[in-house]
């Protein structure tokens, strides 16, 4: 179904304050009820289309409509409860919620994704950027375009939309809801320790940044940076240098592995999994054992070059490739390395 205008959004907010009206003893009313409130009442002598309006709501999840009954569902009671005050436009909490439960997650979700996979990753101001000056839009995306604008979701400065700050985490879910790395088995696990691994991400950031520092590789040091918060379908964390050449392309990318535990003991994504195996030597794992939240930038990671080829080489490693589990089954020797005061091991 179309996505709704913003006249049509304020409509469906008057549809919705009909149904809690008639309903307010829990039950379901009639969509004939609903039809005749809301027509019983016209603005600027406009004619609206109700039934479609009533479409619209359910469509979106906050209406159950069958066989010409309705009734509110628990995001419609939700809908409503954020407009107090029963105003026929929506309020700005009713925005929010259109924004993440209908557009972003909901189901105009493909429709969004349509459109953000035309922005661009901004690393340094954490966001998604887009130039309708560089890269201009589709007719096909206006409509959304317009809508998101008028739903606060983008700041709007010449010709540059940029997404808000309570939003960019959706929009990379969104941008990384794809069927190739959509394994909600898996997903379960690798959020289990989601806070610890973002910790560990920042404390290798700067590990990396220190180590090229080390070896007078200052200008690559600053321009390390961490992924992971905009694109987690990229199948690393942090783009580095190895640091043997002057030359300014990424050439070590890292993902972040983290364990409260001494041995190595991690769950690796079938998306990382085939990236690694395309960038090969050029693919790190650090891993970080014995790591405890707060504990910052003191650590000393065991860095595995090529792991796509370097686990399945190891007897004392067992990589279950059906569930993506790496356990550590035997003792390992490790390599020591130094760059100053930092240490770190070599798998």
């Amino acid at each position: 179904m179309d996505l709704p205008s913003l006249s049509e959004l304020n409509e469906m907010n008057k549809a919705l304050l009909a149904v809690l009206e008639l309903t307010k003893g829990g039950k379901s009313c009639s969509d004939r009820a609903v039809l005749n409130l809301c027509s019983s009442f016209v603005l600027g002598g406009r004619i609206i289309d109700y039934r479609t309006i009533l479409k619209l709501c359910s469509y979106s999840g906050l209406l159950a409509h069958s066989k010409s009954k309705v009734v509110l569902t628990d995001l419609g009671k939700t809908f409503i409860s954020q407009n107090k005050e029963s105003r026929y436009e929506i309020t700005d909490l009713q925005k929010d919620l259109i924004a993440e439960k209908l557009i972003l997650k909901g189901p105009w979700k493909s429709r969004a994704r349509d459109l953000f996979n035309n922005f661009d990753p901004n690393y340094n101001k954490i966001t998604y950027d887009l130039s309708l000056i560089d890269k201009p839009l589709l007719p096909r995306h206006n409509s959304i375009m317009i809508l998101l604008h008028m739903l606060n979701v983008f700041e709007v400065d010449n010709y540059k939309y940029s997404v808000t700050p309570r939003y960019v985490a959706l929009v990379r879910d969104l941008r990384s809801d794809r069927a190739d790395i959509s394994e909600s088995q898996l997903d379960k696990a690798l959020q289990m320790n989601r806070k610890l691994g973002i910790q560990a991400e920042e404390a290798v950031l700067e590990y990396e940044k220190k180590r090229l520092s080390s070896i007078g590789c200052d200008i690559q040091a600053e321009l390390v940076r961490r992924i992971s918060q905009l694109d987690v379908g990229a199948g690393y964390d942090i783009e580095s240098f190895d640091g043997d050449k002057s030359l300014f392309d990424y050439d070590r990318f890292i993902e972040v592995k983290a364990s409260m535990g001494k041995d190595l003991n991690f769950f690796w994504s079938a998306n990382e999994s085939s990236v690694a195996k395309e960038k090969r030597n050029k693919y790190w794992i650090y891993f970080v054992a014995n790591f405890k939240q707060g504990k910052g930038g003191m650590i000393t990671p065991v860095m595995i070059q090529n792991p796509a080829k370097r686990l399945t080489q190891m007897s004392q490693v067992r990589f279950d490739v059906a569930s993506y589990h790496v356990v550590q089954c035997a003792d390992i020797t490790l390599e020591p390395i130094n760059h100053g005061h930092l240490k770190g091991f070599i798998l």
